[in-house]
């Protein structure tokens, strides 16, 4: 059995398109899952375990926004065409979406600093303790 698979180059992430966070995250993982994982990691070779751990995470966050999604406050208005009602959202739904744009925009400002091809202008935003 294969444990420590080669991680993905940086060059062939980029190419993907897909950017990554400079911030490391680090777990250690109940047996049951660990074994499971790694069972995946092993039914799909050509994926490395950070890819498949991202797309499990992708799911279970995907599910708990579905999940939160029916937290609609009541009727806000009308749209003017079709005059069906638009509703505002709260409760977790609401506040984890907030939350999102809020972390989102310090990871966008992090990675941009150095980046001279920056589309907005850097400031010196950061959010929380540097690690």
């Amino acid at each position: 059995m294969k444990i420590n698979k080669p991680a993905e180059s940086p060059d062939a992430t980029r190419e993907r398109g897909i950017r990554l966070t400079r911030k490391r995250y680090s777990c250690r993982l109940p047996l049951e899952l660990a074994s499971r994982l790694e069972a995946l990691c092993e039914m799909h070779p050509g994926k490395t375990r950070s890819q498949l751990m991202g797309d499990l995470l992708g799911l279970g966050l995907a599910e708990v926004e579905r999940a939160w999604s029916g937290g609609a406050t009541g009727v806000a208005g009308f749209h003017p065409d079709t005059r069906q009602p638009i509703y505002l959202l709260g409760g977790p739904f609401a506040e984890f979406h907030g939350l999102i744009h809020k972390h989102h925009l310090a990871m966008e400002h992090d990675l941009a600093k150095d980046d001279p091809q920056a589309s907005y202008p850097i400031d010196e935003y950061t959010l929380g303790e540097d690690e």
